[in-house]
């Protein structure tokens, strides 16, 4: 069984006085083992599992998708919170270096303050991705190393990262996605799909034998030209994906696109739980 319980989103469910933000968090329990996949902007994550009864002073591993402060603004706020034996953070390869949006009124920091300092003194074992593919626990997988095969999904000039003192456009070499084996066929979980939805779903067909069951997480959409979403989505549909849990930065134009032509499609907000037997 798979359990993924999403902390925080854009949008929260009307429950529990759920908070929203724009940033994504979920936890996946899986085998024995409790994975936090981002940590969102802050402290909403910590609190919204209080108050959905999920404990998370128990966990195994936490992996941060990508270096953006709406997903990696929460680990330092979680190691303030709770005390771990030991905790092993994911990160993809690159992650340290400095990220940037060149905004119309300048150069904007996106990146989470996070020191190695925060992870030294708190029982966290930092482990860097450095390959394509890594089995992090039986069945569950970081994938890494995304081809841009897709056209439509080449790198955007707005975002930045600091590379050896330079300022190059973004090719987001440190995101990762998490793959995770289920009765039904992989479970793949995207933080903010920022090499292209497309190109990542190809890399993970390409890698592993079993189909696609379910997508959730961000496909980063809202800010995208109208035919490049559309077309996009378009694709996506002709994935033929049972289970499409889309959220964060997907956008409310994609996400209406989907959910009219996807029988599969559901919003995952704060609050939502997938259970997958």
């Amino acid at each position: 069984m798979v359990k993924i319980t999403t902390l925080v989103d854009n949008y929260a469910l009307p429950v529990k006085a759920l908070e929203a933000e724009h940033g994504f968090s979920c936890l996946v329990e899986v085998g024995g083992k409790r994975i936090l996949f981002d940590t969102g902007m802050g402290k909403a994550f910590i609190r919204n599992a209080k108050r959905l009864g999920v404990d998370l002073s128990n966990l195994d591993d936490v992996v941060i998708s990508h270096a953006h402060y709406d997903h990696g603004g929460g680990l330092v706020p979680l190691l303030e919170t709770f005390s771990y034996p030991l905790l092993t953070l994911w990160t993809g390869k690159g992650f340290e270096e400095k990220k940037y949006a060149d905004d119309p009124e300048g150069l904007r920091y996106l990146g989470p303050e996070i020191d190695r300092s925060d992870t030294e003194h708190n029982n966290v074992l930092w482990h860097t991705v450095c390959s394509d593919t890594v089995m992090i626990h039986p069945g569950v997988w970081l994938v890494s190393a995304f081809d841009r095969i897709h056209p439509l999904e080449q790198p955007n000039p707005r975002f930045l990262v600091e590379h050896r003192q330079e300022k190059i456009v973004d090719e987001f070499c440190d995101e990762v996605a998490m793959v995770i084996d289920s009765p039904r066929g992989l479970v793949m979980i995207a933080g903010c799909s920022h090499p292209g939805i497309l190109n990542m779903i190809d890399a993970v067909r390409s890698r592993f034998p079993k189909p696609l069951y379910a997508l959730l997480g961000g496909i980063h959409l809202f800010d995208a030209a109208p035919e490049r979403r559309d077309a996009v989505v378009r694709q996506l549909i002709a994935q033929d994906i049972p289970l499409l849990g889309v959220s964060h930065c997907t956008g409310e134009e994609a996400s209406t696109m989907l959910k009219d032509k996807f029988p599969g499609y559901f919003a995952n907000k704060a609050g939502t739980v997938t259970t997958i037997i």
